[in-house]
C-alpha cells in the first residue's frame, strides 16, 4: 500500500497560503504590531514558516516554530538556514499538544484556520495550550478573535450539465472567469447572521457552536444553500475576511425555500470536525 503522502502532497496548502499575498500581508502587519523587541514567540502550525520569520523581523527574542509534518520540517530547517536566522528560530518537530514549549509564551501565533473552525483545530489546541499554560493572561495572540457568519443564499447546482450536491468551496479567485475555473452563479438571498463571535485569549472556548437565527426569505426569490462566512480578528484593529486561502466562503445545499418566508433555524457545528457537523434545521 502507497504512503498517504505519497498520493497527497502535505506541503501543498502551505504553500498556497505563502502565494496568497492578501493574506500573508495582513499576518505581517499584524505581528508588527504586536510583536515586541525581545518577544519569546512561538507558533503553531508553522509550515512554511513565513510567519515565524516576521516575528523574528519584528524584534522577537526567539521563535520556536512547531510543525508537526516531516516534510514541512525539514524545509522549514533548510528556509532558517537560508536567512540565516539559527539563534533565532527554532523548529520544534512534533505535536504542538504534546512537545515542550516556553510557558507563557510572550505571544502565540496560530493560524489553524479553515472558514468557521470547523476543519482545522485552531479551537482544539487553543483550549489545550491554555490548559498547559503556554497561552497564559498575558499572552498576546495572533489572532486573537474569529467572527463567524451565515447567510441564505440561492446557488447553480449545474456543473458541466450535471447536477452536483458537494458542498461549494467559493474561494474569491475562482469567481475570476480568466483564472479558468468555472463560474457558479451565487445569489444573496437574506441578510448575513452572526452564529459565532470568539476572543481567543479571553473567552471559554466551546467544543462546540448550538444557537438559534431567524432568516427572511423575501418574495420571489428561493434559497437552496445556507452560506458560511467568516472573518478573522488579528489584533486591536486588524481583520481580515475571505482571502485566496483563508476563510473562503462554504455553501451547503438545503431543502429549498421558497419565499416569503421566516426561517427560523437551529444551526449547529463542532469545532474541528469538519462540515459534516453542521447542522441547519428549521424550527
Amino acid at each position: 500500500m502507497s504512503d498517504p503522502q505519497e498520493i497527497w502532497s502535505s506541503t501543498l496548502m502551505p504553500y498556497e497560503c505563502l502565494k496568497d499575498e492578501v493574506r500573508t500581508r495582513a499576518f505581517e502587519k499584524a505581528i508588527r504590531a504586536v510583536v515586541r523587541p525581545g518577544d519569546v514567540v512561538v507558533e503553531v502550525g508553522a509550515g512554511t514558516g513565513i510567519l515565524s520569520f516576521f516575528a523574528a523581523a519584528a524584534g522577537a527574542k526567539k521563535v520556536y516554530a512547531v510543525e508537526i509534518d516531516k516534510d514541512l520540517v525539514a524545509a522549514l530547517r533548510a528556509s532558517i538556514a537560508l536567512n540565516g536566522l539559527e539563534d533565532v528560530v527554532e523548529v520544534i518537530a512534533g505535536n504542538a499538544l504534546e512537545v515542550a514549549l516556553p510557558m507563557p509564551a510572550d505571544v502565540l501565533i496560530a493560524e489553524l484556520i479553515d472558514t468557521g473552525l470547523m476543519e482545522e483545530l485552531q479551537v482544539p489546541v487553543l483550549r489545550q495550550l491554555r490548559e498547559r499554560g503556554v497561552v497564559g493572561p498575558a499572552t498576546r495572540l495572533i489572532p486573537e478573535g474569529y467572527v463567524t457568519s451565515i447567510d441564505l443564499v440561492d446557488c447553480d447546482d449545474r456543473f458541466y450539465g450535471f447536477r452536483i450536491a458537494l458542498p461549494k468551496h467559493e474561494w474569491p479567485h475562482y469567481q475570476i472567469p480568466s483564472t479558468g475555473f468555472w463560474q457558479t452563479r451565487v445569489t444573496d438571498v437574506s441578510s448575513r447572521v452572526e452564529v459565532s463571535s470568539l476572543h481567543f485569549g479571553r473567552d471559554v472556548l466551546p467544543d462546540a457552536i448550538d444557537t438559534e437565527v431567524t432568516l427572511h426569505v423575501p418574495a420571489g426569490m428561493c434559497a437552496n444553500g445556507v452560506r458560511i462566512s467568516a472573518v478573522a480578528l488579528l489584533c486591536d484593529g486588524q481583520s481580515v475576511g475571505a482571502t485566496n486561502a483563508l476563510n473562503g466562503d462554504k455553501i451547503l445545499p438545503i431543502e429549498p425555500i421558497q419565499g416569503p418566508a421566516e426561517v427560523r433555524a437551529g444551526i449547529g457545528y463542532r469545532h474541528g470536525w469538519g462540515l459534516r457537523s453542521f447542522r441547519f434545521v428549521r424550527r
